[in-house]
């Protein structure tokens, strides 16, 4: 005899709501946290700016994140996703039989365009930051080799026959990912630097020599 007590049916279903709502305030916190760091940046960004922002009381912020570096941690975990996300989309109509080296220039193109999403500039002032701050320096600690690893994925997507044959295939994503990031980080200082657009043309011709041939000691 199935049970008919008060609430036997609804319990279940109450249990997913709640998940939903704190998988939901959970989201609003990591938007609004990536906002802030945004618009304020690093230094003016605190709990309660975030809280403000997320509608949210300061002391439902805590019960999701009980440290203000976990949350900022959380957020840059949240936000690289998103933002390879962004750069795969804008490679989809990418012809697969493509020429390698007209793959390497838009790949590259799209890569400098991503890295100047002021969401991103905001994650890398959380790394430098990280350098004074070891509580920080935790919470950024787990989240760069996932997503590194990630990109590298991506990588072997977009060059498969390179990344299937190349022995330093991974060596060459990790310097055009050093240098494109690198001149980002430049680029704060020196927005309108001409010296860029020479940098990712030589970067360019690089990795296609590269790519179509091992590389040499």
């Amino acid at each position: 005899m199935a049970d008919s007590s008060p609430g036997s049916e609804a319990s279940p279903r109450a249990r997913r709501t709640q998940q939903e709502r704190r998988d939901s305030t959970r989201l609003k916190l990591l938007d609004a946290t990536v906002e802030c760091l945004v618009e304020l940046g690093h230094a003016r960004t605190t709990t309660l700016a975030v809280a403000q922002r997320a509608g949210i009381s300061h002391g439902a912020l805590f019960k999701h994140f009980p440290t203000k570096a976990g949350l900022l941690g959380a957020a840059v975990e949240h936000l690289f996703p998103r933002l390879i996300a962004e750069y795969r989309s804008g490679l989809e109509d990418l012809p697969a039989l493509a020429p390698a080296g007209d793959r390497v220039a838009q790949a590259i193109e799209r890569l400098w365009s991503i890295y100047q999403r002021p969401e991103l500039l905001a994650a890398i002032e959380l790394y430098v930051a990280a350098r004074t701050d070891s509580e920080l320096a935790s919470a950024l600690s787990g989240v760069d080799p996932p997503h590194r690893r990630h990109l590298h994925r991506v990588a072997r997507e977009l060059f498969p026959d390179v990344a299937s044959t190349h022995p330093d295939f991974d060596a060459i994503i990790e310097l055009i990912l050093n240098a494109v990031q690198g001149a980002a980080v430049g680029g704060v200082a020196l927005p309108a630097n001409p010296a860029h657009s020479q940098m990712l043309a030589l970067l360019v011709r690089f990795a296609r020599t590269a790519f179509s041939s091992p590389l040499h000691p």
